[in-house]
């Protein structure tokens, strides 16, 4: 990747990047009926978060997003711990209740860091929505940018070098403070490395085909780093050699359903300790079959 200067921001691009990024993890783990497209007109009620002050440009993005549905279980993962921003579900709760829809602030806090938040400008926006634990994905929807917080060193340089999908972050080659922006801004701007959106997701996409980012399940999502299996390198291997059994990484041979089924029952009758709390319904069943 270049400079800034080459990356020219384009909405339907960013769509296109997202899209892309949702039939991905479709292949995967994800359930493809979890992922919603939005209507010809865009995703109605958007405009109930305008309370949280951002541009016109980011609205319309927002209005025209794929997003992944909220369910009665649980909203599935779209990285490790990392619940994407349903802002389309968001804006609906909004319209049934006003109180929450005039609670910019709150959005803010659940997609924004929020030591960071009044340094934020309106050009930027939260793809994911959550806790603490939650990592915080960033889009600058003027530059075309995303901004990883608190992204792991060793995602951020490769310290491996053995990352498919890797690029040097943009902020690396084209320093924030040179951007005429305050300086508060350009400060969390150069801690937190930013890619243009394509190369963002690919880098995504790049964990889980080094199995970095492990499915247990087509909600749940696990890391090779630290803590993510709880330390234990065995639990791990058992799991990323079943998706290789299962024809990973070729996606072409790669047989979901099967590896998923695999998973469950090896991490069931291995390794009770280190099942998670909740698969959902589905995953039970198809367990069963």
């Amino acid at each position: 990747m270049s400079g800034l200067d080459d990356i020219q921001y384009s909405r339907d691009e960013t769509i296109s990047a997202v899209r892309r990024y949702y039939t991905f993890l479709a292949k995967v783990y994800l359930n493809e009926s979890e992922i919603v497209e939005p209507p010809a007109g865009g995703w109605p009620h958007i405009d109930n978060l305008r309370s949280m002050g951002k541009t016109d440009e980011v609205y319309d993005l927002l209005r025209h997003l794929p997003y992944l549905r909220e369910t009665s279980i649980e909203t599935p993962q779209a990285a490790p711990s990392c619940h994407f921003a349903n802002w389309r579900e968001i804006a609906q709760y909004a319209s049934l209740s006003p109180a929450s829809g005039g609670d910019g602030h709150g959005h803010r806090l659940c997609s924004e860091p929020p030591e960071l938040i009044d340094r934020i400008p309106p050009c930027v926006v939260g793809l994911t929505y959550g806790g603490r634990e939650n990592p915080c994905f960033l889009l600058d929807n003027m530059r075309d940018i995303v901004h990883w917080y608190e992204c792991k060193g060793t995602i951020r340089h490769n310290l491996n070098n053995d990352t498919t999908n890797w690029v040097a972050p943009v902020t690396d080659m084209d320093d924030p403070f040179d951007w005429d922006i305050p300086e508060g801004e350009a400060e969390w701007r150069l801690e937190c490395p930013a890619w243009s959106v394509p190369d963002f997701f690919n880098i995504l996409r790049g964990q889980f085909h080094d199995l970095k980012f492990v499915p247990v399940s087509s909600r749940v999502v696990r890391e090779v780093y630290a803590g993510g299996w709880g330390n234990s390198p065995v639990v791990l291997s058992a799991v990323q050699n079943i998706y290789r059994r299962h024809g990973w990484p070729d996606l072409a041979t790669f047989r979901k359903q099967e590896c998923l089924r695999a998973v469950r029952r090896t991490l069931r009758e291995e390794f009770p300790d280190f099942l998670i709390r909740d698969f959902g319904e589905e995953d039970g069943e198809e367990d069963e079959q």
